[in-house]
Formats: C-alpha cells, sequence, structure tokens
C-alpha cells in the first residue's frame, strides 16, 4: 500500500506550509503572466506574497486560515483592479 505513505506525505507537508512556499507560488504566478496578456495573475502572486509575508509575521496561522486569506486578498485584488480599469480606460 504505497500510496498510503504518498498520502500520508501530502498531508503531513500540507499541514506544515512556512512562509517560503508562499513566495514560490508567488514567483510562478508571476512567471505565469509574463506569458499571459491579462494582469490576473499579477494579482494572485500579490496575495501569494501577502499571505507569505504575514506567515512570516506570524507564523502560527493554520492551513485553513491561509487559504481563506488568500482567496479573500485575491478576489479583493482583482476586484479592484476590474474596477480601476473600468475607471481609467
Amino acid at each position: 500500500m504505497p500510496w498510503l505513505l504518498v498520502r500520508g506525505f501530502w498531508v503531513e507537508w500540507i499541514n506544515h506550509i512556512v512562509f517560503w512556499h508562499w513566495w514560490i507560488l508567488a514567483g510562478m504566478l508571476l512567471i505565469l503572466e509574463l506569458a499571459s496578456p491579462v494582469f490576473i495573475f499579477l494579482w494572485l502572486s500579490f496575495s501569494a506574497a501577502a499571505v507569505g509575508f504575514l506567515l512570516l509575521v506570524f507564523p502560527g496561522i493554520p492551513v485553513g486560515a491561509q487559504l481563506l486569506l488568500f482567496a479573500t486578498l485575491s478576489v479583493a485584488t482583482v476586484l479592484a483592479w476590474r474596477k480601476y480599469r473600468a475607471k481609467q480606460p
């Protein structure tokens, strides 16, 4: 049953996300932004970097709260960008 060991690895890894994991995600999203003509990945990258910074300052944030914070920041930054673009053609 090697798949149990693999699953256990992922469960263990997900419970120990540290700040630099978020920064790597931010970098990967920035690379995606270079390959796409829209600015969606830029704002997702900023959100991931912000979560990473908050995790650096407050290392005890649970994984669920990190994901919720990332989702909230992502939606807020994308909506703010769309609102800005609507006013500034």
